[in-house]
C-alpha cells in the first residue's frame, strides 16, 4: 500500500501518500479532473479535490460510492511509460481476471474515457474500479 486513507469530519476522504512520485500522480490527476469538471467517467463517479498539501503529501477528496473511479497514484499524465506489448499484455489479462466478465469492457470504457483527459491508468482492480454489489435473485 502507497498510502493510508481516512475519513475526516468534514465528511471527505484524507489520503496521505507515502512516496513523492506516487503523491505527485494522485494529485495531478485529480486536478486534472478537476480543471476538465469531471464529475463521471462512463458511467463511474470520480471524486472530487477538495485540497491538497505538497508538503505532508495529503490530497483531500469528496467521499464517493459505487460505481466510482478512486485512487491515481499508478496512473500517468499525459505520456505513458514505454511498456513491452507482452508486458501490457500481461498486466491487461491479469487485470481483466479480477473482474467479472460482464464488467471489463465497462472496466474499459472508463479507460478510454481516463485517456480523453490524458491520464494513462494501469491499475485498474476491484478496489479502484469500483462497481456497485450485485443484487441476488
Amino acid at each position: 500500500m502507497d498510502g493510508a486513507v481516512w475519513k475526516s469530519t468534514r465528511n471527505s476522504a484524507i489520503k496521505v501518500l507515502e512516496r513523492k512520485e506516487t503523491y505527485l500522480r494522485e494529485r495531478d490527476c485529480y486536478r486534472r479532473l478537476l480543471e476538465d469538471e469531471v464529475t463521471t467517467l462512463a458511467g463511474f463517479v470520480v471524486p472530487y479535490l477538495i485540497d491538497y498539501d505538497n508538503i505532508l503529501q495529503v490530497v483531500e477528496m469528496s467521499i464517493v460510492a459505487p460505481p466510482c473511479v478512486l485512487d491515481f497514484g499508478k496512473a500517468y499524465l499525459d505520456d505513458p511509460p514505454d511498456f513491452s506489448e507482452e508486458t501490457l499484455a500481461t498486466l491487461w489479462a491479469e487485470r481483466a481476471a479480477a473482474y467479472e466478465p460482464h464488467q471489463w469492457p465497462l472496466v474499459r470504457k472508463v479507460l478510454a474515457a481516463l485517456r480523453g483527459h490524458g491520464i494513462h491508468y494501469f491499475d485498474p482492480q476491484p478496489g479502484n474500479i469500483r462497481f456497485p454489489p450485485e443484487k441476488g435473485p
